[in-house]
């Protein structure tokens, strides 16, 4: 099933054809590696890529293999990204079923919760979000395994890939009951982060700089922000550190008075946490989103989790996509602005969101079903020694 939905997601993204969905992959490749003659400069080392290092020397080696086959580059790259990325997907799915079973949940959530879902069909290859995700999620499960290297290495991967992908690795710190343990998983992170991105940095330090920079001096977009803010206050910082820092506040409520341990339960609320409070919820956010749904089974309701990621994808189709011009009718939507509709569908979803946080996140603990701690014990100990702590929550 995957498989075949990311073949439908992959006609839908064709550059100027398909579904005429709209991709960062196709834009983003045009407008900085592909830009002018398209001599396809080495990112951070000859120029400038809004996105993480490893996400900009993905994009600049399937450019270059694009170079090397006959034909259109623009077609040979996005026909390569489409290949290369079907394999972190892939792996993500495996790694969602694995954790299902590991958790006690219905292994079928993968099924109805990831995979056929509006996010995976629109927003798989929208953006990269997929390389940082299964990096994240693989991550969460060496950490339950009690490999803490290991799943540093894997959220520092995930990091150097997309950055805010790796945000549940702080709920990760939190669960930790040995700063040895601790310092285990975020040595780890840091040192693969490291030695990905220093390089880069001692080649060009004003490229790497630009990054940060140009992330910092992005717009509200997506965001309940927009709402009482301009697009370009500079005002936006300051409330979505404000927000951030209440939010998480309340994270660290439940893990030390509340008691939780649950590092996955906490890599949600972290993750949420950010996501909910900052400026740029962008709709391939719900990408890094929906493992945790599968997972925490949140929201209860199939319906209601339908409806929003339907919101949610609407935002690209409705908005920045031509979805009738295979049936020859072109439409135009206001864009941006509060007379958009565009933009109050962001809106909404965006508060929505806010909601899972607070109601489902951290008003309902979660608590493992009792059904699977047979198999646990035998097939993973250093799990179930972990898990323990969440027998105390009522």
């Amino acid at each position: 099933m995957a498989v075949l939905l990311y073949v439908v997601g992959a006609w839908l993204h064709i550059p100027y054809g398909g579904g005429h969905v709209y991709s960062d992959i196709v834009t983003v490749f045009q407008t900085r590696e592909c830009a002018g003659t398209c001599t396809l400069p080495v990112p951070y080392v000859q120029g400038f890529v809004e996105y993480p290092v490893l996400t900009a020397f993905f994009m600049y080696a399937m450019g270059a293999l694009g170079g090397h086959l006959p034909g259109d580059l623009l077609s040979n790259y996005y026909a390569l990204t489409c290949i290369a990325l079907l394999v972190p997907t892939l792996l993500l799915v495996r790694e969602l079923y694995l954790l299902a079973r590991m958790r006690g949940v219905s292994t079928g959530r993968v099924l109805w919760f990831y995979v056929a879902t509006p996010t995976f069909l629109i927003m798989i290859l929208l953006n990269w979000y997929v390389i940082g995700t299964f990096f994240a999620v693989a991550g969460i499960r060496q950490f339950l395994l009690g490999r803490r290297k290991a799943a540093g290495a894997l959220m520092g991967l995930s990091a150097a890939s997309n950055l805010v992908t790796a945000a549940p690795a702080v709920g990760l710190l939190l669960s930790e009951r040995r700063f040895k343990d601790a310092l285990r998983l975020s040595g780890a992170a840091g040192a693969v982060y490291g030695a990905i991105n220093i390089p880069v940095f001692l080649l060009n330090p004003s490229n790497w700089v630009a990054f940060w920079t140009y992330q910092s001096n992005w717009y509200v977009e997506g965001s309940w922000m927009e709402i009482f803010l301009n697009i370009f206050s500079p005002l936006r910082h300051m409330v979505s550190i404000s927000v951030f820092v209440i939010l998480f506040s309340l994270v660290l409520l439940v893990r030390f008075r509340l008691k939780e341990r649950d590092p996955v339960r906490l890599g949600f609320l972290t993750l949420f946490a950010f996501v909910s409070s900052t400026y740029v919820y962008t709709p391939q956010m719900n990408v890094m989103l929906l493992p945790f749904y599968v997972i925490l089974l949140i929201p209860s309701s199939y319906f209601e989790f339908l409806a929003f990621d339907l919101l949610n994808a609407g935002v690209i189709v409705v908005g920045f996509s031509q979805v009738l011009l295979p049936l020859g009718i072109t439409y135009h939507v206001v864009q941006f602005g509060l007379d958009s509709p565009v933009q109050w569908m962001a809106i909404i979803r965006s508060l929505w969101l806010g909601k899972l946080f607070v109601y489902d996140g951290l008003g309902k603990p979660y608590v493992i079903a009792e059904e699977p701690r047979a198999s646990i014990r035998t097939q993973h100990p250093a799990l179930l020694s972990r898990l323990e702590p969440m027998r105390q929550v009522d």
